[in-house]
């Protein structure tokens, strides 16, 4: 057979510009992440059915104006992976009824959106092609339910059903009061209260650093499903002392760190500045005023505490280079006193973060207001932000801190804390905190003449069950107008969808109602002040009641119908998810139901009550399986008291339960041993303020119990009445 001449230049040609357009596809792939197999991309794609609202992602175009470039077939790509899903792609929205289009935008400030859902239609956006690329991947981080995507730990989510469900609607607000948001995520250990207090009833659902990479994950995502657009982590040593050793705690930092930024949010550092040992971590070379040498009048002019600074200093350091921000903390607690020293260590902080990390923001908190900021800013100059707390009331000002700020040129943020919940280390509980939340951002929005913050951050300390209150901050963050009711309905249903959502919405009411009050006095007045609102006439004991026995009707119907969750990102399922609420309205039941006895008790006249009534009515609120901090279940603190006060206005006995003062009993042995833990010599300790300062616990209650811990031989007596751990010898370290 007579072979057909070749052109050999051409086919020379040929070869060259195959080899190029084949570098070329190489080239894209190593930039882009997307490669392919046996000409398959991504041979075993996922199975996950994805539905915007209720429209199967099937239905939906990819559009790119500008051209199908690397982020349309990127976005392709993953929609295939994640479900099997093949879409069109279009250059025009033509007659696309349903589109996710991408949009390159070379005006997108830097806290613009990057990803609009509206009306069922999806817009991402970016300021460049590779900046539409990076978008692409978080949205398919966040809403196709792959983890880390376009890295080499690209995975699909574990997850709960087959159904991921992208909300139809996000809220975004073009202008937001808030332009950075963020939960300051804290470590204290769930079932280990201020290192010192190991509670073995305490349910682990909600604690992080015992989570799976993936549960770690979907609970960063959980954060941006509330409106945050970064997370803030504390660093302390007590998270150190709960996990063995501060490697442990630094990976799961950083993997919240890496998940954060996989998602397009920022993240946050937050130290503490001078608490280097105690909370259960031990280190006995760590020294700050007091000496072996003697007494030091500024704590920077003695070799040891600087040493120990710089110890803790740089292991805080070694996560300068995933920290987009630090916020260092040097009040309650701390060891420094002196505002020069504050000043000082704050710069040797600043100093080895950026060392690291040159572009780091970094900043110190001060919201107990202690900070000195002219002494800090004498060394500092005006390169660092400063935190303030929020206006919890009307009757509280933080304008004279905002004008100095301002007239200082520093930048400006809020570190709010004990407003979404309590802090768990002391007064631990599920709260619901919508109303509280919108009057404490519109009177802190009224000092925005002054100096107007661009970064709030609101304590995250139960974290799962705290998702409903850290929407609506999330909400209102960026429109501190909006209805929070309506951001709480929202919430609610993003969990357990339409057909549930009023039942839900309900629970979460009651407990905002039966635990929080009307205001701010009333909230923390739970145990914090003497205005206990438990303890009020306004308690309504008969509504709440009421309320909690129908919801806990609809929590077991709920629970029984095991539900999917619908739009959020959980770390949990649903149901494990109402399984930790459920106990906590089964305590507000209990009280409320107390609560009905006793005004009923409290309104005869003295001689017709006994010791006897009351004790008929008085059986502790059971702590369940919720997180308790040191001061105890609040409903039940609040309880014994009010029958301490009943008996002592009618001359009548106290009846005490044994069981629960066991438990009272074990936590003032525990916070006193983490005491006698810090000291090479016997400690001795006041009857009545030994514990939490006096004011966890009445002082007649705490001079009774101890004195029983004496009768017991746990503690002994000095002659001039001081105690102090009987075993004492067995906490000192060589």
């Amino acid at each position: 057979m007579k072979k057909t001449p070749v052109n050999k230049p051409a086919c020379i040609i040929c070869l060259i510009c195959g080899v190029l357009l084949s570098l070329a596809g190489c080239l894209f792939a190593v930039k882009t992440g997307v490669f392919r197999e046996k000409g398959v991309l991504y041979e075993n794609p996922g199975h996950l059915n994805i539905l915007i609202g209720d429209t199967p992602i099937g239905e939906y175009t990819i559009v790119q104006k500008s051209g199908l470039n690397g982020a349309a077939t990127e976005l392709k790509d993953y929609i295939y992976k994640a479900s099997g899903t093949k879409l069109k792609t279009s250059l025009t929205f033509g007659s696309a009824d349903r589109y996710i289009a991408i949009s390159k935008e070379k005006k997108l400030r830097f806290y613009d959106s990057k990803i609009l859902i509206k009306d069922g239609n999806i817009i991402i956006r970016g300021s460049s092609d590779e900046e539409c690329v990076k978008a692409v991947r978080e949205f398919a981080n966040l809403y196709l339910g792959l983890s880390f995507a376009g890295e080499s730990r690209e995975h699909l989510l574990s997850t709960e059903g087959d159904t991921v469900r992208i909300p139809a609607d996000v809220y975004d607000c073009a202008e937001p009061w808030m332009r950075e948001r963020e939960p300051i995520i804290c470590l204290w250990k769930t079932n280990m209260t201020r290192g010192a207090y190991y509670n073995y009833a305490t349910s682990l659902k909600s604690e992080l650093l015992s989570y799976s990479d993936d549960m770690l994950y979907s609970y960063v995502k959980m954060m941006h499903d509330c409106g945050y657009t970064g997370i803030q982590v504390t660093e302390m040593c007590s998270a150190w002392a709960a996990y063995g050793n501060y490697e442990y705690v630094h990976e799961r930092i950083r993997f919240m760190a890496d998940a954060a930024h996989s998602m397009g949010m920022k993240f946050t550092l937050w130290v503490w500045g001078a608490e280097f040992t105690g909370y259960g971590w031990q280190d006995d070379s760590v020294e700050y005023y007091k000496s072996d040498s003697g007494y030091y009048e500024y704590a920077k002019d003695n070799p040891k505490a600087v040493a120990a600074f710089d110890k803790y200093y740089s292991i805080y350091a070694e996560l300068a280079d995933c920290s987009d921000r630090v916020i260092a903390h040097y009040f309650d607690p701390t060891n420094l006193t002196r505002q020069e020293d504050i000043a000082f260590f704050a710069s040797m902080l600043r100093d080895k973060f950026r060392a690291v990390n040159p572009d780091i923001d970094f900043g110190v908190e001060s919201f107990t207001n202690l900070v000195d900021i002219y002494v800090l800013s004498d060394t500092l100059g005006n390169d660092f932000t400063l935190y303030s707390g929020a206006n919890t009331s009307e009757n509280v000002s933080w304008a004279n801190f905002r004008r100095i700020t301002n007239e200082l040129g520093l930048g400006y943020g809020i570190w709010s804390w004990n407003l979404t919940e309590m802090e768990i280390d002391q007064l631990a509980e599920m709260n619901v905190n919508s109303k509280l939340i919108k009057s404490v951002y519109l009177n802190s929005a009224a000092e925005d003449h002054i100096c107007k913050p661009s970064y709030w951050s609101e304590m995250d300390s139960y974290h799962v069950v705290n998702f409903f209150s850290h929407y609506v901050a999330g909400r209102l963050l960026q429109n501190p107008e909006e209805d929070s009711a309506a951001a709480l309905k929202d919430a609610a249903v993003s969990v357990v969808g339409p057909e549930y959502g009023d039942k839900l919405y309900d629970v979460l009411t009651l407990i905002e109602d039966a635990r929080t009050g009307e205001d701010y006095n009333s909230f923390k007045g739970i145990g914090m002040s003497e205005d206990n609102y438990f303890l009020s006439p306004e308690y309504d004991s008969k509504g709440i009641y009421d309320r909690a026995v129908k919801a806990l009707s609809y929590l077991d119907g709920m629970i029984e119908a095991d539900i999917t969750c619908y739009t959020v990102s959980l770390p949990v399922s649903v149901t494990e998810m109402l399984k930790l609420i459920k106990p906590h309205v089964k305590q507000i039941l209990e009280f409320s139901s107390f609560r009905i006895k006793y005004d009923e008790l409290a309104a005869k006249p003295a001689g017709e009550v006994s010791a006897e009534d009351v004790a008929a009515i008085y059986t502790p609120v059971c702590e369940y399986d919720v997180v308790t901090g040191l001061w105890g279940q609040p409903e039940a603190r609040a309880q014994y008291e009010l029958v301490e006060r009943l008996c002592e206005s009618r001359g009548l006995s106290v009846p005490h339960d044994k069981v629960f003062d066991y438990y009272r009993k074990q936590r003032i042995y525990a916070e006193l041993l983490s005491y006698q833990r810090k000291s090479k010599e016997c400690r001795y300790f006041d009857k009545e303020t030994c514990f939490q300062f006096g004011v966890a616990i009445r002082k007649e209650d705490c001079k009774r119990l101890v004195e029983e811990l004496v009768e017991e031989g746990i503690m002994s007596e000095t002659p001039e009445g001081k105690v102090y751990l009987t075993d004492w010898e067995r906490y000192v370290s060589d």
